[in-house]
């Protein structure tokens, strides 16, 4: 019965995917993994996510894919009875290709363990092998339920169409990746860290304009009053290490230490604080500005170990770049900059404005499903909890799913 239903589902995948179109490329492969990591165009990512929608159809109306039995996680080499399950889950999704191999011994093999690695990759976990928690949740979310996803995702998509354009840097807030996109293509991608679910980094369309060079920071007063002011009332240091600067609500400045502390409270506190350039800086090095209602901008971050994780979810609502330099590099190259010439600024410390000659736009998007430029399917938890509204919108009774239609009708 097990090979029988492994032959079922790689027919599927093969039919209609032309490929394993859901697998990704190893993880242990950096290259290969970033490549796949890049999306297209919004054209072409609405064209690939309306045939990805009819291939997991395909898949559900075949019976789908298996739920694999909770337990304790599953670690490399371990033997446990979930493993001829879990290599069905994986060979219906197109992530497992030799089925049979995988479950050759009574182990959880190194090829089990590759096919867990491209399932992670392509779902936003930690690409560790480990089927833990996090993983068998991802495993065991239905067909139905991605099926609902990509349409969530579709709509979206399909509302900003007529706002396609060939030159664009766009962020996809659940992915926490950036990228730069130039005659259509990606010539850059970086990782980014977004606002946490009590901060929503928003989804908005602005024009990148100009770029700062050690930028000071002026803090918002709700995090100054909120989240500041009980460490200044711990740490005499906090201005000087820090390295703020007090001003009243006249903007003149004020010598923290005159300031009676103990007697300022949150419904009270009337100053400014302002962080002055320098590696401690909250902005970092770099901050790139994209005009928008809601105070948001890219910028560099001293607190780079939080990259490491694979959902970054952190930030107040602002987007931190990983590799800020890079993107500088990138944008000021039509300026004919060098990456010599952004270190240079950098080191000199002193604040700088460059204004774009052409400004680029930038999308702020919320995909929780996207299909890269290798075909692979990638789906991202649902981190603010916005998938639901849209799903409920596109199941209203008599609202057509404008999902059955070819892309080209819209």
């Amino acid at each position: 019965m097990f090979r029988q239903l492994i032959t079922v589902a790689t027919s599927l995948i093969l039919l209609s995917w032309q490929a394993p179109a859901c697998a990704a490329p190893e993880a242990g492969d950096k290259a290969a993994r970033d490549a796949a990591t890049a999306i297209s165009a919004l054209g072409s990512q609405f064209q690939r996510l309306e045939a990805q929608l009819q291939q997991h159809r395909a898949l559900a109306n075949a019976g789908g894919w298996p739920e694999v039995p909770d337990g304790p996680t599953i670690h490399p080499d371990a033997e446990d009875p979930r493993l001829a399950t879990l290599a069905l889950r994986l060979s219906v999704s197109g992530d497992l290709f030799d089925a049979d191999s995988a479950v050759s011994t009574s182990a959880y093999n190194e090829i089990l363990q590759s096919a867990v690695r491209r399932f992670q990759a392509r779902h936003g976990l930690e690409v560790d092998a480990l089927v833990g928690r996090a993983t068998l949740r991802s495993l065991n979310v239905t067909s139905q339920q991605r099926i609902d996803q990509i349409r969530v995702n579709l709509e979206r998509l399909r509302w900003n169409l007529d706002a396609e354009s060939e030159d664009l840097i766009l962020v996809n807030i659940p992915a926490f990746r950036a990228y730069v996109i130039r005659d259509g293509e990606i010539v850059w991608k970086t990782n980014v860290i977004v606002g946490d679910p009590e901060n929503k980094t928003p989804v908005f369309h602005s024009l990148l304009k100009t770029i700062v060079f050690n930028p000071t920071w002026t803090v918002p007063h709700s995090i100054a009053s909120k989240e500041m002011l009980p460490k200044i009332k711990r740490d005499p240091s906090f201005f000087r290490r820090g390295n703020y600067e007090l001003f009243d609500r006249a903007g003149n400045p004020v010598d923290p230490s005159s300031v009676d502390w103990s007697a300022v409270e949150r419904k009270t506190f009337s100053y400014t604080l302002v962080q002055q350039p320098g590696p401690a800086n909250q902005l970092g090095q770099i901050k790139f500005m994209i005009p928008n209602d809601y105070s948001i901008c890219m910028h560099d971050t001293p607190g780079i170990s939080l990259f490491a994780s694979a959902a970054r979810a952190f930030s107040h609502g602002c987007i931190r770049i990983e590799e800020p330099l890079g993107l500088a590099e990138v944008l000021l190259g039509n300026e004919n900059w060098s990456r010599e010439q952004v270190e240079s600024q950098i080191v000199s410390k002193v604040t700088r404005t460059v204004a774009l000659s052409e400004p680029l736009p930038v999308h702020v998007v919320y995909w929780t499903a996207e299909v890269d430029d290798l075909g692979v399917m990638h789906f991202y938890d649902d981190i603010y909890e916005w998938d639901a509204t849209v799903l409920e919108r596109l199941d209203k009774p008599f609202e057509s799913d404008h999902h059955d239609q070819p892309a080209a009708s819209y």
